[in-house]
């Protein structure tokens, strides 16, 4: 990405951008309500943009708990990705939890993402665990799918 990302917190009015986006990448996405809910709770919600672009390139949505936090969501735009903004989402995600404290940061990854595994991986996250059935959603033909999530932490140094 030529341009530097600015990350801002979602507001209300940001959602329906927000929601397109999820709905584009995702299939299972989240709910409107979900949404809402994080950023009524006072989450971590980000966005990114920069100056030269006003739309959302990406979102983020990530829990601070007690000397640990929970990412429960990066997303990039399918027309951004491979630009680094995962990856300098995930930085600024991984400030925000050491300002808070946080010694660890946890996440859930589906089982078949390779490329999102890879990715946290090289961030030096580590697979811990194994939540099966984790993912529950219908594919486009209608198919109940459930698949098995990895639990992956990255130990803050």
């Amino acid at each position: 990405m030529n341009h530097n990302i600015i990350f801002q917190k979602i507001e209300p009015d940001d959602l329906p951008e927000v929601l397109a986006m999820e709905q584009q990448c995702y299939p299972n996405p989240w709910p409107e309500k979900i949404m809402q809910d994080c950023l009524k709770a006072g989450y971590q919600c980000l966005k990114g943009l920069t100056e030269q672009d006003p739309r959302i390139l990406c979102y983020s949505f990530m829990v601070m708990g007690h000397e640990e936090a929970h990412l429960l969501k990066i997303t990039v735009h399918p027309e951004c990705q491979k630009q680094g903004l995962a990856q300098a989402m995930l930085q600024r995600l991984m400030l925000i939890a050491r300002i808070n404290h946080a010694r660890r940061i946890w996440l859930e990854v589906r089982e078949s993402n390779e490329a999102a595994i890879r990715f946290y991986r090289r961030a030096g996250f580590k697979t811990k665990g194994k939540r099966r059935n984790y993912y529950r959603y219908r594919d486009q033909q209608g198919q109940k799918i459930k698949e098995d999530a990895l639990v992956m932490c990255y130990q803050m140094v």
